[in-house]
Protein backbone atom coordinates (compact mmCIF):
# COMPACT_ATOMS: atom_id res chain seq x y z
CA UNK A 1 0.00 0.00 0.00
CA UNK A 2 2.81 2.15 0.95
CA UNK A 3 4.51 1.94 -2.04
CA UNK A 4 1.13 2.43 -4.21
CA UNK A 5 1.48 5.68 -2.60
CA UNK A 6 4.26 7.00 -3.33
CA UNK A 7 4.31 5.78 -7.00
CA UNK A 8 0.84 7.92 -6.73
CA UNK A 9 2.66 11.35 -5.34
CA UNK A 10 5.20 10.69 -8.36
CA UNK A 11 3.19 10.40 -11.00
CA UNK A 12 1.05 13.81 -9.34
CA UNK A 13 4.06 15.56 -9.48
CA UNK A 14 5.03 15.02 -12.88
CA UNK A 15 1.58 15.78 -14.10
CA UNK A 16 1.70 19.14 -12.45
CA UNK A 17 4.94 19.92 -14.27
CA UNK A 18 3.71 18.62 -17.42
CA UNK A 19 0.30 21.48 -16.87
CA UNK A 20 3.12 23.86 -15.15
CA UNK A 21 5.21 23.46 -18.14
CA UNK A 22 1.84 23.34 -20.84
CA UNK A 23 0.58 26.75 -19.34
CA UNK A 24 3.73 28.53 -20.49
CA UNK A 25 3.58 31.66 -22.91
CA UNK A 26 3.66 30.74 -26.58
CA UNK A 27 6.11 32.30 -28.75
CA UNK A 28 6.77 34.96 -29.87
CA UNK A 29 5.62 35.62 -26.15
CA UNK A 30 7.91 35.25 -23.10
CA UNK A 31 8.52 35.98 -19.73
CA UNK A 32 12.44 35.47 -19.61
CA UNK A 33 15.05 35.62 -22.33
CA UNK A 34 14.89 31.57 -21.69
CA UNK A 35 11.37 31.44 -23.30
CA UNK A 36 13.23 33.23 -26.53
CA UNK A 37 16.63 30.64 -26.48
CA UNK A 38 15.79 28.45 -28.97
CA UNK A 39 15.06 30.82 -31.74
CA UNK A 40 18.01 33.03 -30.65
CA UNK A 41 16.18 36.29 -29.24
CA UNK A 42 15.67 37.56 -26.18
CA UNK A 43 12.32 39.13 -24.44
CA UNK A 44 11.57 42.35 -24.58
CA UNK A 45 8.51 43.82 -23.43
CA UNK A 46 6.92 40.41 -23.19
CA UNK A 47 7.92 39.26 -27.19
CA UNK A 48 11.03 37.51 -28.17
CA UNK A 49 12.86 40.06 -30.76
CA UNK A 50 16.20 39.95 -32.46
CA UNK A 51 17.97 42.32 -29.98
CA UNK A 52 17.48 44.47 -26.75
CA UNK A 53 20.34 46.47 -27.12
CA UNK A 54 23.77 46.66 -29.73
CA UNK A 55 25.24 43.93 -27.81
CA UNK A 56 23.15 40.87 -29.00
CA UNK A 57 23.76 42.60 -32.66
CA UNK A 58 27.51 43.17 -33.18
CA UNK A 59 29.14 40.25 -31.70
CA UNK A 60 29.45 38.38 -35.02
CA UNK A 61 29.50 41.82 -37.28
CA UNK A 62 30.55 44.93 -35.91
CA UNK A 63 29.20 47.17 -37.75
CA UNK A 64 25.56 45.56 -37.13
CA UNK A 65 23.59 47.66 -34.05
CA UNK A 66 19.34 47.14 -32.51
CA UNK A 67 17.76 48.90 -34.66
CA UNK A 68 13.50 50.17 -34.72
CA UNK A 69 11.74 47.75 -33.85
CA UNK A 70 13.94 45.82 -32.29
CA UNK A 71 15.64 44.19 -35.35
CA UNK A 72 19.68 44.01 -36.03
CA UNK A 73 20.62 46.48 -38.84
CA UNK A 74 23.68 48.00 -40.26
CA UNK A 75 24.80 51.37 -38.67
CA UNK A 76 25.00 53.93 -41.11
CA UNK A 77 27.78 54.23 -43.31
CA UNK A 78 29.56 51.53 -41.81
CA UNK A 79 31.87 49.11 -43.69
CA UNK A 80 34.49 46.10 -44.34
CA UNK A 81 35.78 46.66 -47.32
CA UNK A 82 34.52 48.92 -50.73
CA UNK A 83 31.50 46.58 -51.40
CA UNK A 84 29.60 47.26 -48.49
CA UNK A 85 29.93 50.77 -49.88
CA UNK A 86 28.10 51.21 -53.29
CA UNK A 87 28.51 54.53 -54.34
CA UNK A 88 32.59 55.23 -52.45
CA UNK A 89 34.98 53.55 -50.81
CA UNK A 90 35.31 51.97 -47.01
CA UNK A 91 37.96 53.29 -44.88
CA UNK A 92 40.99 50.43 -44.22
CA UNK A 93 43.05 53.07 -41.89
CA UNK A 94 43.13 56.21 -39.41
CA UNK A 95 40.64 57.41 -37.24
CA UNK A 96 37.55 56.70 -39.43
CA UNK A 97 37.99 53.56 -40.15
CA UNK A 98 35.78 51.11 -41.19
CA UNK A 99 33.54 54.53 -41.96
CA UNK A 100 32.49 54.28 -45.83
CA UNK A 101 33.11 57.43 -47.65
CA UNK A 102 31.14 58.54 -50.59
CA UNK A 103 27.77 58.33 -49.09
CA UNK A 104 27.23 61.11 -46.90
CA UNK A 105 24.80 63.70 -45.20
CA UNK A 106 27.07 66.52 -44.84
CA UNK A 107 30.68 67.59 -45.58
CA UNK A 108 31.87 66.81 -41.71
CA UNK A 109 31.63 62.74 -42.98
CA UNK A 110 33.89 63.35 -45.79
CA UNK A 111 37.94 63.69 -45.51
CA UNK A 112 39.45 67.06 -45.11
CA UNK A 113 39.84 68.01 -49.00
CA UNK A 114 36.69 66.86 -49.92
CA UNK A 115 32.98 68.07 -49.17
CA UNK A 116 29.54 66.44 -49.02
CA UNK A 117 26.63 67.24 -52.83
CA UNK A 118 24.34 65.30 -53.38
CA UNK A 119 24.70 62.52 -50.45
CA UNK A 120 28.19 61.90 -52.63
CA UNK A 121 31.86 63.12 -50.72
CA UNK A 122 33.60 65.15 -53.80
CA UNK A 123 36.38 67.14 -54.07
CA UNK A 124 36.01 70.64 -53.01
CA UNK A 125 35.39 73.28 -55.65
CA UNK A 126 38.63 75.27 -56.43
CA UNK A 127 36.35 77.95 -58.01
CA UNK A 128 32.36 78.98 -58.44
CA UNK A 129 32.67 81.51 -61.22
CA UNK A 130 34.68 83.66 -63.51
CA UNK A 131 37.80 84.69 -62.56
CA UNK A 132 38.85 83.17 -59.62
CA UNK A 133 41.36 80.83 -62.01
CA UNK A 134 43.90 83.39 -63.11
CA UNK A 135 44.38 84.14 -67.39
CA UNK A 136 44.77 81.43 -68.52
CA UNK A 137 42.22 78.66 -67.18
CA UNK A 138 38.84 78.76 -66.50
CA UNK A 139 36.21 77.65 -64.21
CA UNK A 140 33.79 74.29 -64.57
CA UNK A 141 32.19 72.11 -62.78
CA UNK A 142 33.93 73.72 -59.66
CA UNK A 143 37.89 73.27 -61.49
CA UNK A 144 39.74 75.52 -62.49
CA UNK A 145 40.95 73.81 -65.97
CA UNK A 146 43.11 75.22 -69.16
CA UNK A 147 42.07 77.51 -71.16
CA UNK A 148 42.21 76.69 -74.92
CA UNK A 149 45.95 77.82 -76.67
CA UNK A 150 46.92 77.70 -80.27
CA UNK A 151 50.05 75.57 -80.42
CA UNK A 152 53.44 76.55 -80.89
CA UNK A 153 54.41 77.37 -84.41
CA UNK A 154 58.12 76.56 -85.55
CA UNK A 155 60.64 78.07 -88.13
CA UNK A 156 63.51 77.14 -90.11
CA UNK A 157 66.67 77.83 -89.58
CA UNK A 158 67.04 82.29 -89.98
CA UNK A 159 63.86 82.04 -91.38
CA UNK A 160 60.73 84.15 -90.71
CA UNK A 161 58.44 82.58 -92.97
CA UNK A 162 55.19 79.92 -92.17
CA UNK A 163 55.51 76.72 -93.47
CA UNK A 164 52.27 75.23 -94.45
CA UNK A 165 51.71 72.51 -91.96
CA UNK A 166 52.18 75.78 -89.25
CA UNK A 167 49.77 77.52 -91.34
CA UNK A 168 47.26 74.67 -90.54
CA UNK A 169 48.57 74.56 -87.03
CA UNK A 170 47.22 78.24 -87.08
CA UNK A 171 44.24 77.98 -89.00
CA UNK A 172 43.36 74.82 -85.88
CA UNK A 173 43.59 77.33 -83.47
CA UNK A 174 41.47 80.13 -84.50
CA UNK A 175 38.17 78.88 -82.54
CA UNK A 176 40.19 78.48 -79.05
CA UNK A 177 41.01 82.59 -80.43
CA UNK A 178 37.50 83.70 -80.96
CA UNK A 179 36.26 81.35 -78.24
CA UNK A 180 38.55 83.55 -75.46
CA UNK A 181 38.35 86.59 -77.25
CA UNK A 182 41.06 87.55 -75.03
CA UNK A 183 44.12 90.15 -76.02
CA UNK A 184 47.33 88.01 -76.54
CA UNK A 185 50.99 88.71 -77.26
CA UNK A 186 52.57 86.85 -79.76
CA UNK A 187 56.52 86.17 -78.73
CA UNK A 188 59.10 85.46 -81.23
CA UNK A 189 61.90 83.21 -80.03
CA UNK A 190 64.92 82.15 -82.05
CA UNK A 191 67.94 79.79 -81.33
CA UNK A 192 71.34 80.79 -80.01
CA UNK A 193 73.25 81.14 -83.27
CA UNK A 194 73.78 84.90 -84.03
CA UNK A 195 74.08 88.03 -82.58
CA UNK A 196 71.80 88.98 -79.77
CA UNK A 197 70.92 92.00 -81.88
CA UNK A 198 70.57 89.79 -85.06
CA UNK A 199 67.96 87.33 -83.04
CA UNK A 200 65.90 90.23 -81.27
CA UNK A 201 65.13 91.36 -85.00
CA UNK A 202 64.71 87.87 -86.29
CA UNK A 203 61.96 87.09 -83.72
CA UNK A 204 60.14 90.14 -83.90
CA UNK A 205 60.15 89.35 -88.13
CA UNK A 206 58.49 85.74 -87.29
CA UNK A 207 55.79 87.26 -84.59
CA UNK A 208 55.25 89.60 -87.57
CA UNK A 209 54.59 86.99 -90.23
CA UNK A 210 52.03 84.94 -87.38
CA UNK A 211 49.98 88.46 -86.74
CA UNK A 212 49.81 88.85 -90.16
CA UNK A 213 48.44 85.18 -90.74
CA UNK A 214 45.83 85.84 -88.08
CA UNK A 215 44.68 88.68 -88.98
CA UNK A 216 44.09 87.49 -92.37
CA UNK A 217 42.29 84.71 -90.57
CA UNK A 218 39.91 87.75 -89.32
CA UNK A 219 41.26 88.11 -85.74
CA UNK A 220 41.02 91.39 -84.42
CA UNK A 221 44.42 93.05 -84.79
CA UNK A 222 42.97 94.90 -81.65
CA UNK A 223 43.61 91.83 -79.46
CA UNK A 224 46.87 91.37 -81.14
CA UNK A 225 50.09 92.62 -80.09
CA UNK A 226 54.04 91.53 -80.74
CA UNK A 227 56.88 90.61 -78.74
CA UNK A 228 60.69 89.39 -79.53
CA UNK A 229 62.91 87.71 -76.89
CA UNK A 230 65.36 86.83 -79.93
CA UNK A 231 67.64 83.67 -77.83
CA UNK A 232 67.17 84.62 -74.60
CA UNK A 233 64.16 82.52 -73.32
CA UNK A 234 65.02 79.03 -74.96
CA UNK A 235 63.26 75.91 -74.31
CA UNK A 236 66.10 73.54 -74.80
CA UNK A 237 69.35 74.34 -73.20
CA UNK A 238 71.31 72.16 -75.16
CA UNK A 239 73.40 72.92 -78.90
CA UNK A 240 72.63 70.41 -81.23
CA UNK A 241 69.96 71.08 -84.36
CA UNK A 242 67.12 69.02 -81.99
CA UNK A 243 67.09 71.81 -79.67
CA UNK A 244 67.82 74.66 -81.98
CA UNK A 245 64.94 73.85 -83.69
CA UNK A 246 62.72 73.57 -80.51
CA UNK A 247 63.74 76.84 -79.73
CA UNK A 248 62.99 78.88 -83.10
CA UNK A 249 59.30 79.08 -82.26
CA UNK A 250 56.39 81.67 -81.90
CA UNK A 251 53.94 80.94 -79.27
CA UNK A 252 51.03 82.83 -77.41
CA UNK A 253 50.90 84.51 -73.89
CA UNK A 254 47.30 85.66 -72.95
CA UNK A 255 46.77 88.96 -71.17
Amino acid sequence: MRGRSVLRGILLLVAIGAIAAGCGPTYPECNTDEHCADYDEVCVNGFCKQCRDDSQCNADDSCKVCGVGNVCVTAPGCCHNDLDCPNGVCRMSGPDKGQCFGNCKDSTQCPSDQECKGNMCVPKAECTGPGQCGPDKECMDGRCIDKCKPELVYFEYNESRIRSEYKAVLEAGIKCLKERNQDFAIEGHCDERGTDEYNLALGSKRAKAVLRYLKRLDIPESLMSMLSYGEERPVCGGHSEDCWQRNRRTEFTFK
